[in-house]
């Protein structure tokens, strides 16, 4: 097996652990263990769980907040660059699941640093996304569309919470609510 494979396994492990124990408490041991290797072999690739954590979402986060933003600036109307919007964020989680699953079941304020700008480049891209909606909801105020009472930043943050909710009930393949 190749350096690429050994570290796709890696991820894949590591994945499964976040997602079933939660970042604080998973250690490296957990994850070689469900990877079938020994500690040293988890280091060879990432210096910390903080930094497989990051690897992991680090993708799936980017491809939404560009999508995001495409949808927002686009020139179709308010009403229906939200619904877009809505439908490309559920899409991108059912595609990139687990790891925005791990993202959103995380509270990303929390996750330290693992010695370089990615958990600053998260926290900037989420500011990204949040821009994106709330601009898409001034927009659609100033158009017309919606209320002339909506506040723009609640809007966004009522949007975020019903997308981002459905971590707490999505199983992949499965169609409606978890058990």
């Amino acid at each position: 097996m190749g350096y690429i494979e050994r570290r796709e396994r890696l991820l894949a492990a590591a994945a499964e652990v976040f997602k079933d124990q939660g970042l604080d408490a998973t250690s490296i041991s957990d994850i070689a263990e469900r990877m079938g290797a020994d500690r040293a072999s988890v280091y060879y690739y990432y210096g910390s769980k903080q930094e497989i954590f990051l690897a992991l979402v680090r993708q799936a986060v980017e491809e939404i907040v560009l999508a995001c933003e495409s949808i927002a600036g686009s020139g179709e109307s308010a009403t229906i660059r939200l619904q877009r919007l809505v439908e490309s964020q559920l899409e991108a989680y059912e595609r990139h699941y687990p790891f925005i699953h791990l993202y959103i079941q995380e509270d990303m304020n929390r996750v330290p640093g693992d010695g370089t700008t990615a958990g600053e480049e998260l926290k900037a891209l989420g500011l990204r996304y949040e821009a994106a909606i709330e601009r898409l909801t001034r927009d659609g105020v100033t158009s017309g569309e919606f209320r002339s009472d909506l506040d723009a930043r609640l809007v966004m943050f009522a949007i975020l919470g019903a997308v981002n909710w459905t971590h707490r009930w999505y199983r992949e393949g499965a169609r409606g609510m978890a058990s």
